[in-house]
């Protein structure tokens, strides 16, 4: 088997909002994490919150959010799922197993490589490594060691030159190993089984054993969620829209990166946003294509927020979505009729987005005789209709005359623009007693100028004009 570690190194600010300023994630009164900007005040995991604002008094704190860490590690491991059915989830990273050939791709590194850039592209800060164990590939990438080791290459060798404090010991086995002068692995490796069992108890060995691959391996895995969500923390309050965008288009870097790997689209989301003051708002989104270009779920989500003005500060951004199967299948034989679908698609839904979905309407058949009722308004996009689908008519034009104009008739011709000869019909068009009656003639006609028009004889032998013909 062989095993790829994926260590988030920055865990506790990857939920927060970047910053340019210095920043640090606390828990308990003692740092946790902090950005580069915070390092270069000296200023790192461990140091009291005391400490650290008297290295640097313009230090910004955050709480740690272990929720919001939990579903981030979520999101990282549906994006995983797209190379691998078993992954392992761990509380700064996940694992996941291949076969000695190493994946759908074929070469390890080749498989190494498409993993780092997807990470690269959903902005995580992260070491990555492979190993023929997942004891050895998590040490490495705990280490820093970005190695991509094979059954065949000298991995064992090469573990021993880590340091212990990549391997999961008690902080007791630490201890007593420092006491011991042992720092590396190799040190740990040529001792004695028995004496080690003695001295740190059997969980050490049978941790040795999983190294070095003597002993195999039981993982727990994880199955995948049908949705996205990931939330974001602001370390202070924004109130403007260009801090809401850069937010969110850290959100989306990721959710496309989780996309991509489960070969999926989206149908549609929401983004919730918390207010300082207690409240919320959500923002619905449908798309009438499934999507998952970021660029254009970024630009949707702009087109809504621009110009909003929120009631009180925002402290946190929320997206979720269901993730849907990819639409693929085959292209169709004339390519330029699918890239004018899906234009318009986008367009439909930038103005769904920018005015809102009740501002967009679409027209949809109706089963009515009459013309003028044979069309109903409704909200995009239209439900599909029920039933056996309506016949179009290839003689009725699209734009109607809305009341028919009544014509005037010179020796019982009806005339617009001159006479009219009637080219085509007549169609009745009748009604029962129950509803509103009308008795209706309708021929296609055309007039000196070569205007196609749509006109009508009633019972009472009046001309009425009802539509034009592009």
């Amino acid at each position: 088997m062989l095993w790829l570690a994926v260590v988030l190194t920055a865990l506790p600010l990857e939920v927060f909002a970047p910053r340019a300023a210095a920043f640090a994630v606390v828990w308990d009164k003692t740092l946790v994490d902090c950005n580069a900007q915070a390092q270069g005040y000296g200023l790192a995991a461990g140091l009291s919150v005391v400490q650290a604002c008297a290295l640097c008094p313009s230090l910004s704190l955050g709480i740690r959010d272990r929720a919001a860490e939990e579903v981030l590690l979520e999101g990282l491991a549906a994006f995983a799922y797209g190379f691998s059915p078993h992954v392992v989830l761990r509380p700064d990273g996940v694992l996941l197993r291949f076969t000695d050939n190493a994946s759908p791709v074929g070469d390890p590194h080749l498989l190494v490589s498409r993993v780092t850039q997807g990470l690269e592209d959903a902005g995580y800060a992260f070491e990555v490594a492979l190993a023929p164990t997942a004891v050895a590939a998590w040490l490495c990438a705990r280490s820093g060691v970005r190695g991509v080791w094979t059954p065949k290459d000298p991995w064992r060798l090469a573990l021993r030159s880590l340091p212990l404090a990549g391997l999961p010991l008690t902080d007791a086995v630490r201890d007593a190993c420092s006491a011991l002068g042992l720092a590396r692995v190799g040190d740990l490796l040529d001792l004695p089984r028995a004496g080690l069992t003695r001295r740190f108890g059997r969980e050490v060995v049978l941790l040795l054993e999983r190294l070095t691959g003597e002993r195999p391996e039981v993982a727990d895995f994880w199955a995948p969620a049908p949705r996205f969500r990931r939330r974001l923390s602001f370390p202070h309050p924004v109130e403007t829209d260009e801090a809401l965008a850069f937010a969110l288009a850290r959100i989306v870097r990721e959710w496309v990166a989780v996309l991509r790997a489960r070969e999926a689209r989206v149908g549609g989301f929401v983004v919730e946003m918390t207010y300082e003051n207690g409240g919320s708002r959500s923002e619905a989104f449908t798309l009438t294509r499934p999507e998952r270009d970021g660029q254009v779920l970024m630009r949707l989500m702009r087109d809504r927020l621009r110009d909003f003005r929120p009631p009180s500060a925002i402290t946190a951004v929320t997206v979720s979505a269901p993730l849907e199967a990819a639409m693929e299948g085959s292209l169709p034989l004339w390519r330029d009729g699918q890239w004018r679908e899906q234009g318009f698609r986008g367009l439909v839904d930038r103005l769904c987005a920018r005015l809102g979905p009740e501002s967009v309407r679409a027209l949809s058949l109706y089963p009515d005789h009459r013309p003028e009722r044979a069309a109903r308004e409704g909200p995009w996009p239209m439900p599909g209709p029920e039933g056996p689908p309506a016949r179009v008519l290839a003689d009725r034009p699209t734009w109607l005359v809305d009341p028919p104009e009544r014509l005037e008739v010179v020796g019982g011709v009806p005339r617009f623009h001159g006479p009219l000869r009637l080219a085509r019909g007549p169609e009745r068009v009748e009604t029962g007693w129950w509803d509103e009656p009308a008795v209706r003639d309708y021929f296609v006609a055309v007039n000196p100028g070569n205007e196609r028009l749509w006109v009508f004889c009633c019972a009472r032998d009046e001309w009425y004009l009802q539509g034009y013909f592009a």
